[in-house]
Formats: structure tokens, C-alpha cells, sequence
């Protein structure tokens, strides 16, 4: 299914190419704000595992990790992306997104998507439901492999309690 108006989405063999390059990351992620103060995120960029002796990082590639509380509205979101950024704007190489199956989580023409599924650059598909919505933890080792990530750092499992959020 390729939507045509998806913006900012790399076309799907540019995606599949960047997927396809062995990355890797080795430090902690910490959870912070997001602009929308229902989310909180985790950015980084990761290394080129293609030159062992060099690994620098991926010029204009980033990874995204953001998980939407369940607080005024009482569900909860994770969404995990790769970017590559091209001329100053950031386009989308690779997305998972984990929603429950009731909620309207995309569009690809005129269908609605329910539930999860990852674009792959312009290219949109629905994906079963492989944890609890808001395991982050494991629908980021499912993205790291999807997009050929070694990740050794830590991410933490965001929770409520933790974090002493409020409704």
C-alpha cells in the first residue's frame, strides 16, 4: 500500500536501504519531555558498523523513541522511527508504531488504519500486535532488528508510578 501524499517519507527503496545499513548505539537512553506534554521521548544517532575501525555516526540519521502516556486521554502509544535528514528537513526511513486495535493510529489513501503497523518509507503496512502496547522496551529490540541496529545501552521502561504522573 504506497499512500502518494505521506510527507516527508523517503521513497521506499531509499528506506530500505538505510534500514539495511548495520548500525549500532552503546549508551543509555534517558526518557524526556516531548513539545506535547503527553509524550516523552528518546533521541539519538547511531554509529556505521560498515568501517569497524572508524564507526562514526550516520550523517543526518537519527532515531526517534516517543511513548504517549495514557493520561487525558486514557491510552497509551509507542512509536519508534529512523530519520535521515536531507536539506535541513527530516524524513521518515522507518516507523513502528504500537496502538491498540480500536484506535485509528494512520491513514493510507483513503483507508484508516487501526492498531499497529510500520511505514517503510512511503510504503504502509499493518503488524500484529507482538507485546503490550506500552512495553517499550521490546518494540524497541523488534525495531532495532528491523533496521539492523546493535543497540548495548539501556532503555527504560517508562512507568506511571515512576514518574509520578498525574491525570
Amino acid at each position: 500500500m504506497i499512500k502518494s501524499n505521506h510527507l516527508n517519507c523517503l521513497p521506499y527503496t531509499e528506506a530500505k536501504a538505510l534500514m539495511d545499513i548495520p548500525k549500532s548505539y552503546n549508551k543509555n537512553l534517558q526518557w524526556k519531555p516531548a513539545n506535547n506534554r503527553n509524550y516523552v521521548t528518546c533521541q539519538f544517532i547511531p554509529y556505521d558498523e560498515r568501517d569497524p575501525i572508524i564507526k562514526g555516526t550516520l550523517t543526518g540519521v537519527s532515531v526517534q523513541l516517543d511513548y504517549k502516556r495514557p493520561k487525558r486521554i486514557k491510552r497509551e502509544k509507542t512509536v519508534l522511527t529512523l530519520f535521515q535528514q536531507k536539506n535541513g528537513v527530516k524524513y521518515r526511513a522507518y516507523q513502528l508504531e504500537a496502538a491498540h486495535e480500536d484506535n485509528k493510529s494512520s491513514r493510507d489513501n483513503d483507508e484508516d488504519i487501526y492498531g499497529c503497523h510500520e511505514h517503510i518509507g512511503e510504503k504502509l503496512q499493518q503488524v500484529g500486535q507482538e507485546y503490550p502496547i506500552d512495553d517499550v522496551v521490546n518494540w524497541f529490540k523488534l525495531f532495532c532488528k528491523k533496521i539492523k541496529l546493535n543497540f548495548t545501552g539501556n532503555i527504560p521502561q517508562y512507568s506511571l508510578v515512576e514518574h509520578n504522573d498525574e491525570l
